[in-house]
Protein backbone atom coordinates (compact mmCIF):
# COMPACT_ATOMS: atom_id res chain seq x y z
CA UNK A 1 0.00 0.00 0.00
CA UNK A 2 2.80 2.41 0.91
CA UNK A 3 4.70 1.63 -2.30
CA UNK A 4 1.58 2.28 -4.36
CA UNK A 5 1.03 5.63 -2.63
CA UNK A 6 4.66 6.63 -3.19
CA UNK A 7 4.35 5.82 -6.90
CA UNK A 8 1.18 7.94 -7.23
CA UNK A 9 2.81 10.89 -5.46
CA UNK A 10 5.95 10.56 -7.63
CA UNK A 11 3.90 10.58 -10.85
CA UNK A 12 1.96 13.64 -9.67
CA UNK A 13 5.17 15.54 -8.86
CA UNK A 14 6.65 14.75 -12.30
CA UNK A 15 3.50 16.00 -14.05
CA UNK A 16 3.48 19.09 -11.83
CA UNK A 17 7.11 19.94 -12.68
CA UNK A 18 6.48 19.51 -16.41
CA UNK A 19 3.48 21.86 -16.25
CA UNK A 20 5.46 24.44 -14.28
CA UNK A 21 8.19 24.38 -16.92
CA UNK A 22 5.69 24.84 -19.74
CA UNK A 23 3.84 27.60 -17.90
CA UNK A 24 7.05 29.43 -17.04
CA UNK A 25 8.20 29.28 -20.65
CA UNK A 26 4.91 30.67 -21.90
CA UNK A 27 5.07 33.47 -19.35
CA UNK A 28 8.40 34.58 -20.77
CA UNK A 29 6.74 35.16 -24.11
CA UNK A 30 4.18 37.58 -22.69
CA UNK A 31 5.10 41.18 -23.41
CA UNK A 32 3.19 44.01 -21.81
CA UNK A 33 2.71 46.56 -24.55
CA UNK A 34 2.27 50.27 -24.10
CA UNK A 35 -1.21 50.40 -25.53
CA UNK A 36 -1.78 54.11 -25.27
CA UNK A 37 0.22 56.27 -27.64
CA UNK A 38 -1.51 59.63 -27.55
CA UNK A 39 -0.08 62.91 -28.74
CA UNK A 40 -1.93 65.04 -26.22
CA UNK A 41 -4.07 67.80 -27.67
CA UNK A 42 -6.30 70.31 -25.91
CA UNK A 43 -7.62 69.96 -22.36
CA UNK A 44 -11.32 70.49 -21.64
CA UNK A 45 -12.46 71.08 -18.05
CA UNK A 46 -15.74 69.94 -16.52
CA UNK A 47 -17.17 71.30 -13.26
CA UNK A 48 -15.23 73.60 -11.01
CA UNK A 49 -15.33 77.38 -11.27
CA UNK A 50 -13.48 78.16 -14.49
CA UNK A 51 -15.30 80.59 -16.82
CA UNK A 52 -15.15 78.25 -19.82
CA UNK A 53 -15.65 74.98 -17.97
CA UNK A 54 -18.35 72.60 -19.13
CA UNK A 55 -21.21 71.64 -16.85
CA UNK A 56 -21.53 68.07 -18.15
CA UNK A 57 -18.94 65.50 -19.14
CA UNK A 58 -20.79 64.55 -22.33
CA UNK A 59 -20.88 68.13 -23.62
CA UNK A 60 -17.10 68.34 -23.18
CA UNK A 61 -16.59 65.00 -24.95
CA UNK A 62 -18.76 66.15 -27.86
CA UNK A 63 -16.42 69.08 -28.47
CA UNK A 64 -13.16 67.14 -28.34
CA UNK A 65 -11.01 65.80 -31.13
CA UNK A 66 -8.89 62.67 -30.98
CA UNK A 67 -5.94 63.14 -28.65
CA UNK A 68 -7.67 65.64 -26.37
CA UNK A 69 -8.03 65.37 -22.59
CA UNK A 70 -11.21 65.86 -20.56
CA UNK A 71 -10.46 66.68 -16.92
CA UNK A 72 -13.38 66.42 -14.49
CA UNK A 73 -13.38 68.28 -11.17
CA UNK A 74 -14.93 66.68 -8.12
CA UNK A 75 -16.45 69.98 -6.99
CA UNK A 76 -19.58 69.42 -9.11
CA UNK A 77 -19.79 65.68 -8.43
CA UNK A 78 -21.81 63.52 -8.71
CA UNK A 79 -22.36 63.73 -12.47
CA UNK A 80 -25.63 62.00 -13.36
CA UNK A 81 -24.78 60.99 -16.91
CA UNK A 82 -24.67 58.08 -19.34
CA UNK A 83 -21.61 58.76 -21.46
CA UNK A 84 -20.97 57.71 -25.06
CA UNK A 85 -17.34 58.02 -26.15
CA UNK A 86 -16.59 57.70 -29.86
CA UNK A 87 -13.31 59.65 -30.00
CA UNK A 88 -9.82 58.66 -28.90
CA UNK A 89 -9.53 60.81 -25.78
CA UNK A 90 -8.30 60.66 -22.20
CA UNK A 91 -10.94 61.08 -19.49
CA UNK A 92 -9.49 61.92 -16.06
CA UNK A 93 -11.21 62.50 -12.74
CA UNK A 94 -9.73 64.77 -10.10
CA UNK A 95 -10.05 62.16 -7.33
CA UNK A 96 -11.34 58.63 -7.76
CA UNK A 97 -13.05 58.68 -4.36
CA UNK A 98 -15.03 61.85 -4.95
CA UNK A 99 -15.32 62.29 -8.74
CA UNK A 100 -18.44 60.22 -9.32
CA UNK A 101 -20.22 59.35 -12.55
CA UNK A 102 -23.67 58.05 -11.59
CA UNK A 103 -25.73 56.29 -14.27
CA UNK A 104 -28.88 56.96 -12.24
CA UNK A 105 -30.02 53.39 -12.94
CA UNK A 106 -30.41 54.20 -16.64
CA UNK A 107 -28.59 52.17 -19.31
CA UNK A 108 -24.79 51.84 -19.21
CA UNK A 109 -22.74 54.44 -17.38
CA UNK A 110 -19.91 54.68 -19.97
CA UNK A 111 -20.22 53.22 -23.49
CA UNK A 112 -16.97 53.10 -25.50
CA UNK A 113 -17.19 52.81 -29.28
CA UNK A 114 -13.64 53.46 -30.49
CA UNK A 115 -10.01 52.61 -29.78
CA UNK A 116 -7.24 54.40 -27.88
CA UNK A 117 -9.29 55.70 -24.97
CA UNK A 118 -8.10 56.07 -21.39
CA UNK A 119 -10.36 56.38 -18.34
CA UNK A 120 -8.90 56.91 -14.90
CA UNK A 121 -9.63 58.18 -11.39
CA UNK A 122 -13.43 57.96 -11.24
CA UNK A 123 -16.07 56.25 -9.16
CA UNK A 124 -18.50 54.70 -11.66
CA UNK A 125 -21.82 53.58 -10.19
CA UNK A 126 -25.46 52.71 -10.75
CA UNK A 127 -26.02 51.31 -14.22
CA UNK A 128 -29.48 50.02 -15.07
CA UNK A 129 -30.61 46.64 -13.75
CA UNK A 130 -28.86 44.83 -16.62
CA UNK A 131 -26.45 47.63 -17.49
CA UNK A 132 -22.70 48.06 -17.39
CA UNK A 133 -20.34 50.42 -15.62
CA UNK A 134 -17.84 50.62 -18.51
CA UNK A 135 -18.84 48.92 -21.75
CA UNK A 136 -16.00 48.44 -24.28
CA UNK A 137 -17.78 47.49 -27.46
CA UNK A 138 -16.78 45.53 -30.54
CA UNK A 139 -13.79 47.03 -32.41
CA UNK A 140 -12.66 49.23 -29.50
CA UNK A 141 -9.04 48.23 -28.94
CA UNK A 142 -6.20 49.61 -26.81
CA UNK A 143 -8.52 50.97 -24.11
CA UNK A 144 -6.94 51.70 -20.72
CA UNK A 145 -9.13 51.59 -17.61
CA UNK A 146 -7.00 52.33 -14.57
CA UNK A 147 -7.35 53.41 -10.96
CA UNK A 148 -11.15 53.58 -10.82
CA UNK A 149 -13.78 52.46 -8.32
CA UNK A 150 -16.53 50.54 -10.11
CA UNK A 151 -19.49 49.46 -8.02
CA UNK A 152 -23.23 48.89 -7.99
CA UNK A 153 -23.59 47.82 -11.64
CA UNK A 154 -24.82 44.61 -13.24
CA UNK A 155 -21.46 44.24 -14.99
CA UNK A 156 -18.62 46.40 -13.75
CA UNK A 157 -16.46 46.27 -16.91
CA UNK A 158 -17.59 44.45 -20.05
CA UNK A 159 -15.25 43.79 -22.99
CA UNK A 160 -17.64 42.62 -25.68
CA UNK A 161 -16.60 41.54 -29.16
CA UNK A 162 -19.76 40.01 -30.66
CA UNK A 163 -19.91 37.04 -32.99
CA UNK A 164 -19.10 37.98 -36.56
CA UNK A 165 -22.44 37.12 -38.13
CA UNK A 166 -21.55 39.13 -41.24
CA UNK A 167 -22.87 39.14 -44.78
CA UNK A 168 -19.58 40.46 -46.23
CA UNK A 169 -16.89 37.83 -45.54
CA UNK A 170 -14.14 40.41 -46.18
CA UNK A 171 -15.15 42.10 -42.93
CA UNK A 172 -14.62 38.95 -40.94
CA UNK A 173 -11.53 39.36 -38.79
CA UNK A 174 -10.48 39.20 -35.18
CA UNK A 175 -9.06 42.49 -34.00
CA UNK A 176 -6.21 42.74 -31.53
CA UNK A 177 -8.31 44.12 -28.62
CA UNK A 178 -5.34 44.45 -26.18
CA UNK A 179 -7.18 46.46 -23.58
CA UNK A 180 -5.57 47.24 -20.25
CA UNK A 181 -7.51 46.98 -16.94
CA UNK A 182 -5.23 47.87 -14.04
CA UNK A 183 -5.56 48.87 -10.37
CA UNK A 184 -9.33 49.18 -10.29
CA UNK A 185 -11.46 48.52 -7.22
CA UNK A 186 -14.39 46.45 -8.48
CA UNK A 187 -16.95 45.81 -5.75
CA UNK A 188 -20.64 45.04 -5.24
CA UNK A 189 -21.50 44.30 -8.87
CA UNK A 190 -23.32 41.24 -10.16
CA UNK A 191 -20.33 40.45 -12.40
CA UNK A 192 -17.11 42.34 -11.75
CA UNK A 193 -15.34 41.94 -15.11
CA UNK A 194 -16.78 40.14 -18.12
CA UNK A 195 -15.03 39.26 -21.40
CA UNK A 196 -16.98 37.94 -24.37
CA UNK A 197 -15.00 37.28 -27.54
CA UNK A 198 -12.24 39.66 -26.44
CA UNK A 199 -8.58 38.76 -26.86
CA UNK A 200 -5.08 39.62 -25.64
CA UNK A 201 -6.17 41.86 -22.79
CA UNK A 202 -4.18 42.51 -19.62
CA UNK A 203 -6.14 42.41 -16.35
CA UNK A 204 -3.72 43.26 -13.58
CA UNK A 205 -3.66 44.38 -9.94
CA UNK A 206 -7.41 44.83 -9.62
CA UNK A 207 -9.16 44.32 -6.28
CA UNK A 208 -12.32 42.32 -7.05
CA UNK A 209 -14.56 41.94 -4.02
CA UNK A 210 -18.13 41.10 -3.04
CA UNK A 211 -19.48 40.46 -6.54
CA UNK A 212 -21.75 37.57 -7.45
CA UNK A 213 -18.97 36.53 -9.86
CA UNK A 214 -15.55 38.17 -10.01
CA UNK A 215 -14.59 37.50 -13.66
CA UNK A 216 -16.33 35.63 -16.47
CA UNK A 217 -14.65 34.83 -19.80
CA UNK A 218 -16.96 33.42 -22.47
CA UNK A 219 -17.48 33.04 -26.20
CA UNK A 220 -20.41 32.67 -28.60
CA UNK A 221 -21.56 29.27 -29.78
CA UNK A 222 -21.63 30.52 -33.38
CA UNK A 223 -18.83 29.05 -35.55
CA UNK A 224 -17.88 32.50 -36.84
CA UNK A 225 -17.63 34.02 -33.37
CA UNK A 226 -14.26 35.10 -31.99
CA UNK A 227 -13.01 33.30 -28.89
CA UNK A 228 -11.67 34.97 -25.77
CA UNK A 229 -8.03 33.92 -25.98
CA UNK A 230 -4.60 35.12 -24.92
CA UNK A 231 -5.85 37.19 -22.01
CA UNK A 232 -3.45 37.64 -19.11
CA UNK A 233 -5.05 37.81 -15.66
CA UNK A 234 -2.33 38.44 -13.11
CA UNK A 235 -1.80 39.76 -9.57
CA UNK A 236 -5.48 40.44 -8.92
CA UNK A 237 -7.23 39.94 -5.58
CA UNK A 238 -10.41 37.84 -5.51
CA UNK A 239 -12.14 38.02 -2.17
CA UNK A 240 -15.69 37.49 -0.82
CA UNK A 241 -17.23 36.86 -4.25
CA UNK A 242 -19.93 34.19 -4.53
CA UNK A 243 -17.84 32.74 -7.37
CA UNK A 244 -14.38 34.08 -8.06
CA UNK A 245 -13.96 33.25 -11.75
CA UNK A 246 -15.32 31.33 -14.73
CA UNK A 247 -13.36 30.77 -17.96
CA UNK A 248 -14.62 28.63 -20.82
CA UNK A 249 -11.72 29.62 -23.11
CA UNK A 250 -7.93 29.32 -22.89
CA UNK A 251 -6.18 32.14 -21.02
CA UNK A 252 -3.23 32.80 -18.69
CA UNK A 253 -3.97 33.10 -14.99
CA UNK A 254 -0.78 33.99 -13.15
CA UNK A 255 -0.17 34.72 -9.46
CA UNK A 256 -3.59 35.93 -8.32
CA UNK A 257 -4.89 35.89 -4.75
CA UNK A 258 -7.85 33.53 -4.32
CA UNK A 259 -9.62 33.51 -0.97
CA UNK A 260 -10.89 29.94 -1.55
CA UNK A 261 -7.56 28.42 -2.63
CA UNK A 262 -6.86 25.22 -0.71
CA UNK A 263 -3.28 26.35 -0.10
CA UNK A 264 -4.52 29.08 2.25
CA UNK A 265 -6.32 26.59 4.46
CA UNK A 266 -3.74 23.80 4.44
CA UNK A 267 -0.07 24.71 4.10
CA UNK A 268 0.74 21.23 2.86
CA UNK A 269 -1.16 22.06 -0.36
CA UNK A 270 0.61 25.33 -1.14
CA UNK A 271 2.26 23.77 -4.17
CA UNK A 272 -1.21 23.05 -5.62
CA UNK A 273 -2.48 25.31 -8.41
CA UNK A 274 -5.84 27.04 -8.32
CA UNK A 275 -8.35 25.70 -10.83
CA UNK A 276 -10.58 28.17 -12.66
CA UNK A 277 -13.83 26.38 -13.54
CA UNK A 278 -15.10 26.39 -17.11
CA UNK A 279 -18.02 24.95 -19.06
CA UNK A 280 -18.98 21.72 -20.77
CA UNK A 281 -16.15 22.39 -23.23
CA UNK A 282 -13.84 20.92 -20.60
CA UNK A 283 -11.34 23.73 -20.89
CA UNK A 284 -9.03 23.67 -17.87
CA UNK A 285 -7.39 26.88 -16.73
CA UNK A 286 -4.98 26.83 -13.81
CA UNK A 287 -3.24 29.51 -11.81
CA UNK A 288 -0.05 27.63 -11.00
CA UNK A 289 1.37 30.22 -8.64
CA UNK A 290 -1.38 31.71 -6.44
CA UNK A 291 -0.16 34.36 -4.04
CA UNK A 292 -0.62 33.85 -0.31
CA UNK A 293 -1.39 37.38 0.83
CA UNK A 294 -3.48 40.08 -0.88
CA UNK A 295 -0.98 42.73 0.22
CA UNK A 296 1.47 41.25 -2.30
CA UNK A 297 -0.64 42.85 -5.04
CA UNK A 298 -0.29 46.43 -3.79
Amino acid sequence: MNNKLIKIITIFIIIFLICINNTSSSCLNIVEKQIMNNNYGNTFYVGGSGPDNYSTIQSAINNTSSGDIVFVYNESSPYYENLIISKSIILIGEDKNSTIIDGFRKNDVIFILTSNIEIRQFTIVNSSENGIGIYVYKYANYVKITDNIIKGNYRGIYLYNPGYHLINPQEKHIGPNENFLVKNLIINNTIGISLHGSNNNIIKKNWIENNSCGITITMDDYPTAPPSLGNRITKNVFIDNNKNAFDECNNRWISNYWDDWIGLKYKIFRFFPYRIPGSYRFMVNLDWFPIKNPTEVV
